[in-house]
């Protein structure tokens, strides 16, 4: 007798042919008689509640998922809002919506659309998914696979996503119609948005067809108070005027602290539209045709404007009877902070800036599914993706100083004067700083930067600018064959081939400027800037008569619209004060011409690259299914071998630069370097069912990502010196030849790409149709990191000849390192409660996994993967019943090492950012079977980010974010 197998309701088998995203054949589908299928509710909380327990349930390894509760309706505002409700996923924000996903601490993440690969404009040349272009009612489910099976495309080191779509076939016969409107507002940007969403579709007896679309357009605000520019400082007390700054009688001791410090407001407006359509048709008994179009267009301009103030790389400019002892000091005392002073500031600036995306994706998919008589089925499968994303920066750097206090002059007659002659000076400006209670403080004198007559628009420039484009080519054929048997069910098996492109073009504008006898092309246009020694002294020194460029740009002579008020920064800062609007620098070509005519495109090859990656696939898994020791098991055990092949197109760095005042560089040629590496990818997943409701897994298996384009290629600079006699003896060349001597490249093409084992051990109690409690182990070990380190390199000298090997600083891998941890999830429909109360339902799911690397802290201790928070946590209470719905849903984090500083004391500095606890609600009523109102909240506790350097008072930057509602109408038919 054949053992008893796995066996799934065929409402389980329906839902998992909804979540797929990739219908089965008609012909398999038409095998489930209709009076056989048990009813399922399709919408609402409870129903996709459902579904996502029956998704990790019938998985083939380790699996969770979300899903919508409606057509196009995911339960958060963004895809990545929806995902940070699953264990082991984190997210970052940007302009307080989510953007960037970690799984289980790692950024290494695979995004797949319908179980192939995603070309996203957001995310050309990185690995990490940003899913801020794609809007959210284009998705119907999205799954997380934290471990691998052999038949899944390579995904992340940590995790793979799958975006899943509607397709024609997954919709009741005849035609489906859905819309939303909807508007929003924030608390602080208070500006009306909205979103458009329609959605058709059409199934017939043997085809479908369908189409979305979504339109939205937003204003999203946050304030940022401390750090601007992120920079440090450590001053001892021998140094500039030797201040014994703590008054402890000596001057052995040092001072930590930001270099700028400011308030700063900023609004991101995005125009995004979405556009999906589906076509599927049965073309015989045997086959069935499928085509996808998935389009995305997102426009941005993320926009800063505020107050900045720094000590210019004066003397120790804090003064206090509050200094803090931190740690053994480099000369031989202490290195202290302050979170109380008052600050002597040698200069105050106006700052605005603008950074505007292009970004627009286009995937296609092209699939023939066969499903035979007899034992083997298939599919053939063709995808076309083309992305482009351009991107500006462009800023604009004013004064209300004068700039006498850090000797910052103008001279455009022979006579030197600060740089600002209206602006206050020449003395410091008192201001009272204070990061002691909830937000970080600055306070002026009664009216400072009142007066619009004193601001001055010194410096300005347009640099980090890129234009970046990719193409994605992939072909492959899948193949299934069925045994009947005790314990093997099939054997699947399939060959792939992609091919990506990417090209990125970095540029900086420039324009022609004069400075007494010298031209050239200049970046950084600054008033108190001068090309060269222009009074032939030997030396270049505005304020000893050498003549600058620039001009003087007062506020009150700059063209109309471009200066206004900006009345108070959020709740720190009541304050008013000037500054260039930011909307004035989305254009930079217009607005630099406007000051400075001619600009043009220069391109900066260190930062420039084209790489082509051609990767060839073959796999074999074979799926098991029975018993062992009377326990029905299912299991998979197979592997995959992956060729990927590289060419690396980069600049090689020549001498000089092709302007002045600038980051470009001139080339010495250009280089396409080969490679190839191989890997082969173990996987296994096994299933116990110990009862019909417990369930045991077990999985194993190696992945392998690929690295960021821009770690792989960008340059390389060469540095020479003139040979001498020594050198030149040994190498057999002139002394006067300029050898090289070192070098630095921006990308390696020698690193190795990310590598991993991945454990996971997991029991999972199913105690009834909507509830579950599960707890899972897992261990990731990290082969290599990506670090700053030398390598030898064979560079040429000066005439082009190589002749031997020197040392260059590039991008290594360095050292390896793990993350264990634990996911503990409990979720349960309390519909055996009575009255109102059958209606909730909660879920609640903690993390913990902490991780190490081979960096420690300023006393030595070690310090985490960077942007893993050993802690996170979910918590979400639902209601569903009679037409209403109404969900809240906390989302906590623990601190997470966000960048690392310079070095001090025994290791570097880290910096943090605090644990942060984000809650967001919805609620929704069907006014009619075919009409919903809803209204959701996002950060509805208005919750901020704190970010600290080493010691949690020592806060260095704030990101207050702000709460935005929405209300909606929903329609469908």
């Amino acid at each position: 007798m054949k053992p008893q197998r796995f066996k799934r309701h065929l409402v389980a088998a329906n839902v998992t042919l909804i979540l797929s995203g990739i219908a089965a054949p008609v012909a398999m589908a038409q095998e489930v008689a209709a009076d056989d299928v048990e009813v399922l509710e399709v919408r609402g909380i409870a129903a996709s509640h459902k579904r996502n327990l029956n998704e990790k349930r019938f998985s083939d390894g380790v699996t969770d998922a979300i899903t919508a509760e409606d057509i196009g309706k995911l339960p958060d505002v963004t895809i990545s809002d929806t995902l940070q409700r699953i264990p082991g996923v984190q997210i970052r924000r940007s302009a307080g919506e989510g953007s960037t996903v970690n799984v289980r601490g790692m950024p290494q993440v695979t995004t797949l659309l319908n179980g192939e690969q995603l070309l996203s404009a957001g995310s050309i040349t990185t690995v990490q998914p940003d899913f801020s272009d794609i809007p959210a009612p284009l998705v119907s489910a999205i799954s997380v696979h934290k471990s691998p099976t052999a038949n899944m495309l390579a995904g992340g080191i940590s995790g793979t996503l799958n975006l899943q779509t509607l397709r024609p076939f997954n919709l009741e016969q005849g035609l489906t119609l859905n819309g939303v409107v909807e508007a929003t507002r924030g608390s602080l940007s208070k500006e009306n948005d909205h979103k458009l969403v329609a959605f058709a579709g059409y199934r017939g007896d043997d085809m479908g067809v369908m189409f979305t679309a979504s339109y939205d357009t937003n204003t999203l605000a946050n304030y940022r108070y401390g750090t601007i520019l992120t920079s440090f400082d450590l001053q001892g007390e021998h140094t500039g005027d030797k201040r014994d700054f703590n008054g402890d009688g000596d001057n052995n001791d040092s001072y930590l602290s930001q270099r700028f410090h400011g308030m700063m407001d900023r609004q991101t407006e995005r125009d995004r539209l979405g556009l999906s359509a589906s076509f599927q048709a049965s073309v015989s008994d045997n086959l069935e045709f499928l085509a996808d179009v998935f389009y995305t267009n997102m426009d941005d301009a993320d926009r800063q404007q505020g107050l900045m103030i720094d000590n210019a790389r004066g003397n120790i400019w804090a003064y206090s009877d509050n200094f803090i002892e931190r740690a053994p000091g480099p000369l031989g005392g202490s290195i202290y902070t302050v979170n109380q002073a008052e600050l002597l500031v040698r200069r105050v600036s106006s700052y605005s800036e603008s950074l505007t995306n292009d970004r627009e994706s286009t995937n296609i998919n092209l699939q023939l599914n066969y499903q035979g008589e007899g034992p083997f089925s298939g599919s053939v499968r063709y995808l076309r993706g083309d992305a482009e994303r351009s991107h500006t920066e462009n800023v604009a750097h004013s004064y209300l100083t004068s700039g006498a206090q850090h000797a910052a002059f103008t001279n455009s007659t022979g006579v030197a004067t600060p740089v600002n002659p209206n602006g206050y000076g020449p003395d410091p400006i008192k201001v009272d700083f204070d990061r002691t209670g909830k937000y970080i403080t600055l306070g002026y004198d009664q009216g400072f930067g009142s007066d619009v007559s004193k601001y001055n628009l010194v410096s300005t420039y347009s640099e980090n600018n890129f234009d970046e484009e990719a193409t994605l080519d992939v072909l492959r054929a899948d193949g299934t064959y069925e045994f009947e048997g005790d314990h093997l069910s099939n054997i699947e098996f399939g060959l792939r081939w992609g091919k990506r492109d990417v090209e990125r073009d970095t540029y900086i504008l420039v324009a022609p400027m004069t400075g007494g006898q010298f031209t050239a092309d200049v970046m950084w246009k600054d008033s108190s800037a001068a090309l060269g020694d222009t009074n032939g002294d030997g030396t270049v020194n505005v304020s000893q008569g050498d003549l600058t460029i620039g001009n003087t740009n007062f506020f009150t002579d700059l063209p109309d619209g471009w200066v206004h008020k900006v009345d108070g920064f959020g709740p720190a800062s009541g304050d008013s004060f000037y500054m260039i609007n930011p909307k004035a620098l989305d254009d930079p070509f217009a607005f630099q011409n406007a000051l400075y005519p001619g600009n043009k495109r220069l391109s900066r090859p260190s930062r420039s690259f084209d790489i082509e990656e051609v990767t060839q696939t073959a796999y074999l898994q074979a799926n098991f299914d029975g018993e062992l020791a009377g326990i029905p098991y299912k299991a998979n055990v197979g592997g995959k071998y992956i060729k990927t092949s590289l060419d690396i197109g980069q600049y090689i760095i020549g001498d000089g630069r092709p302007c002045s005042l600038c980051t470009a560089a001139n080339t010495a040629g250009y280089e396409v370097l080969e490679r190839s590496y191989s890997d082969f990818l173990p996987a296994a997943n096994i299933t116990f069912n110990i009862t019909d409701d417990f369930l045991i897994r077990a999985a194993y298996g190696k992945t392998m990502t690929s690295l960021n384009m821009s770690q792989l290629s960008g340059g390389i600079s060469v540095g020479r010196t003139r040979a001498g006699d020594v050198l030149a003896a040994e190498l057999g060349v002139s002394p006067d030849l300029l050898v090289a001597i070192n070098g630095s490249r921006n990308g390696n093409p020698d690193l190795e790409p990310w590598r991993a084992s991945n454990y996971n051990l997991s029991a999972e109690w199913y105690f009834d149709a909507s509830s579950l409690v599960s707890v899972g182990l897992f261990k990731m070990d990290i082969e290599s990191f990506i670090e700053r380190g030398q390598v030898m390199m064979a560079l040429p000298d000066i005439d082009g000849v190589v002749r031997r090997e020197v040392p260059v600083n590039t991008e290594i891998n360095g050292e390896g390192g793990s993350i264990d941890g634990i996911e503990l999830a409990y979720h349960q429909a309390f519909d055996f409660l009575p009255g109102v109360l059958g209606g909730f339902g909660t879920t609640v799911n903690l993390t913990y996994a902490p991780s190490d690397s081979a960096n420690v802290d300023v006393y030595g201790a070690d310090l985490p993967i960077q942007d893993n928070s050993e802690r996170s946590a979910n918590a979400i209470l639902w209601y569903d019943r009679d037409g209403l719905q109404f969900r809240i849903a906390a989302n906590y984090r623990s601190d997470r090492l966000d960048s690392l500083g310079f070095g001090i004391g025994e290791g570097v500095l880290p910096i943090w950012a605090d644990d942060t606890l984000y809650v967001d609600m919805s609620a929704s009523y069907d006014i009619t079977d075919n009409v919903s109102i809803y209204l959701q909240g996002s950060n509805i506790t208005e919750e901020f980010e704190n970010i600290y350097a080493q010691w949690e008072d020592n806060i260095v930057t704030q990101n207050v974010y702000e709460r935005r509602w929405t209300f909606g109408v929903r329609g469908r038919l």
